[in-house]
């Protein structure tokens, strides 16, 4: 029964979850690799989309290329993004690993009590916000498609058809 237990619990962690619209997204204040600080207030847009992950995260090797895509699309009607990394020792393959891969969305450096403060599970994990900050979805993890679900939620927060 208890292996049964846990796999349902994987099961249902992986899964997205969809926020209460009361629940606010904790704000941050959090150096940026171009060497400046970054509020949570200096990002929001009409939506924004906040993704933690780390560089050498499989799954977020598979899924960033899709959210770069995403933001490059909505981008003109108002979407926002910031990246966080979790794991400070890798910090420094940022620049590196930003500049081969082409993604231009602000990047943060988050370190180990990001993971605690946001209750994360996985990476990447990705938060979409309203413009008060609120959350309207969180993803946490990644499946080949979960891009179609977010590309969704990014069309109703935007208010665009479908």
């Amino acid at each position: 029964m208890g292996v049964l237990l846990a796999a349902l619990l994987a099961v249902a962690a992986a899964l997205p979850m969809l926020a209460g619209a009361a629940d606010k997204f904790r704000p941050f204040k959090l150096k940026s690799v171009d060497g400046g600080e970054r509020k949570l207030a200096d990002v929001l847009g009409k939506a924004t989309l906040v993704v933690f992950f780390f560089p050498t995260c499989g799954y977020c090797k598979v899924s960033l290329p899709e959210v770069q895509r995403l933001q490059d699309s909505y981008k003109e009607s108002g979407l926002t993004a910031v990246w966080i990394n979790v794991l400070p020792e890798e910090d420094r393959l940022i620049p590196d690993w930003r500049a081969r891969n082409g993604f231009t969305a602000p990047i943060l450096l988050g370190g180990r009590s990001v993971q605690r403060d946001y209750d994360l599970t996985m990476t990447p994990t990705h938060y979409l916000l309203d413009a008060g900050g609120r959350v309207l979805f969180k993803q946490a993890g990644y499946t080949r498609g979960d891009e179609k679900a977010l590309e969704q939620r990014i069309r109703q927060a935007l208010a665009l058809s479908p």
